[in-house]
Formats: C-alpha cells, structure tokens, sequence
C-alpha cells in the first residue's frame, strides 16, 4: 500500500490479530490500494527474509492479541532492524474466564515491545467481557475496531487532512516512556436510503456534538479515565461538507478539550453517504486501570 509517497505493511498475528485484519481487508479503499499482508499464525511462519522482501515499506501496522510474547517481541524487533516504522494495535485479554497466566503474559509483552515499539493501541477485550456469551460479540467488536483503523488510514492518506504517520506516531508516544491510545468511533448517515438513488438530494446538517458524545461511550479499552494527554480526532464526511466549509472545526476542538489536554483534527472525505468520527485519546501507563491491574497480577506471582 502506498500513501502519500509511503509504502505500508499490515500484519496480523494470532486469532485477534488476524481477525481484525481480515475486518479491516473487508474495505473496498484498503483493498483497492493493493496492501502488503502479512498473516502470522505459528513461529514457522515468521523469519525476517519475509520483512527482508518488503524492503520498501516505511510504516507497519501491526495487529496482535498481547498474551503470545514471543511471536509479537519477534517481529517487532525484526521490524526494528529493518528500520521500518511501526505502530501496534495489541488486544488485551478480558479478566473473565482468563487464567492469570494469559493476563501476566500480556503486560510482559508490553514490557518487551518498549524496547522497539512507543506507539500503542490498546483493545481491550474487557469492553464486552460482561455481556452474557460475550465471545459471540469478538465479531462484531473486531468489525468495530477495524472500521476505527479504516478510519486512521483515511486520515493519514489524505493530504489536505493535516496528518501523516510520523506525526501520528509522534502525538502517540511520549518523549520519556511510550503512550497507549484508546479507540472509539461513531458514524450517522448523512442522507436516507433514497440519498443513493436519488445523487441530488442535499445531505443534513452534521451534528457533530451527537457523534462526539456517543463516540465517549465506545472507548476501547475498559475503566478509560474522561481525561488524557492528548487525543486525535479524525472526522471522514461527504465532500459537501469540505466544499461548503460545513465543518465547524472549533466546535469539535472545544468539545475534545473537554476530555483532552491536547487535541488535533483531522478532517478527510468519503464517498459513501456517511459522517464518521473516529477518536485516539493518549494516556501514560499509569492513567490506565487495566494495564495497573496487570502489572499487580504480575508482581503477585513473582
């Protein structure tokens, strides 16, 4: 895949991993830009001559469940030799039903990325571990977070959208340790069902305030404090919008800082029918009850 100038590499690792991946291949736009995929499901299946064939990628997006340190410490120290960028989407495993082994593993794996890796996407499985059956709902939650990445590309492949990777990576991470982002995301259609048959008919007013106050409630990572060190706010909508200047930018500004230090926008176009905003909200280590909690459990076995 080749934005702005830049090729890029998806590789998913694990079930999760490779789960998520397939969600966000499900995309018409990612398809279309032909992306370099790479599926790992067992350590025969991972050696650096694979990395070594995609000499020209600048930026992986790597996605992985947390509890499998080796695998993931692996390519993430391959993908450091062979200085390609990355930023890593890794899921946590729920407390429920878990033995501890799995959830010990997990903050060790964290603990081993620090050493190539400062950009960190948590999800959090313990977002949907108190729904009854909860496993039936890994479907429709990997389509979730695949639609949030979908909306991340978009923002960064966008050239009038005042984003790209370096500075994603950048408000991301931290100068003295690395950051760990939680996702959310809501969408509206912006005309009914006749809106595709009928090209003419106007869009509505966007009612961004709306789609900002559902988005809270879908963070992706469970126990997220209201407030963290910065938060990025990527907002996909029909080029009316754009062409019109129908975006009030500083509403959406003053509406992130409610729940940020920092905020940055990035405003992208979408063909479909459709107002989407998808958030990254940045917290330190220590502002996230789920990774305290598992650095305990680690702790109590030493």
């Amino acid at each position: 895949m080749v934005l702005n100038g830049m090729a890029y590499l998806f590789i998913g690792i694990g079930s999760s991993g490779t789960a998520i991946l397939n969600s966000v291949l499900e995309y018409k736009e990612i398809r279309r830009d032909k992306p370099i995929v790479i599926r790992l499901r067992s350590d025969k299946e991972w050696n650096k001559s694979r990395i070594s064939r995609e000499k020209g990628a600048d930026f992986a997006f790597v996605i992985s469940e947390l509890d499998d340190g080796d695998e993931v410490s692996r390519a993430a120290a391959m993908l450091s030799e062979c200085g390609i960028k990355t930023l890593f989407v890794g899921v946590l495993p729920a407390m429920r039903r878990q033995k501890s082994e799995n959830l010990i593993n997990a903050f060790y794996t964290l603990e081993k990325l620090k050493e190539y890796i400062n950009s960190f996407i948590i999800v959090d499985n313990q977002r949907i571990a108190h729904l009854p059956n909860f496993e039936r709902y890994y479907p429709r939650y990997n389509r979730y977070i695949a639609s949030c990445i979908v909306d991340i590309l978009a923002g960064v492949r966008d050239k009038t959208a005042a984003m790209n990777i370096d500075r994603l990576l950048s408000i991301i991470s931290f100068s003295d340790e690395p950051g760990y982002a939680a996702l959310s995301r809501a969408s509206e259609l912006t005309k009914g069902l006749a809106g595709y048959i009928l090209p003419f008919l106007r869009h509505k007013p966007l009612d961004l305030r709306t789609l900002i106050r559902v988005s809270m409630e879908k963070l992706s990572i469970a126990e997220a404090p209201l407030s963290s060190e910065r938060g990025i706010t990527f907002l996909r909508v029909p080029e009316y919008y754009v062409r019109g200047e129908r975006v009030d930018k500083e509403l959406v500004e003053e509406f992130m800082l409610m729940y940020t230090k920092e905020c940055y926008l990035a405003v992208c176009t979408t063909k479909r029918n459709i107002a989407a905003i998808t958030n990254l909200f940045v917290y330190r280590f220590e502002q996230l009850k789920r990774l305290r909690e598992l650095r305990g459990l680690a702790h109590e076995a030493i």
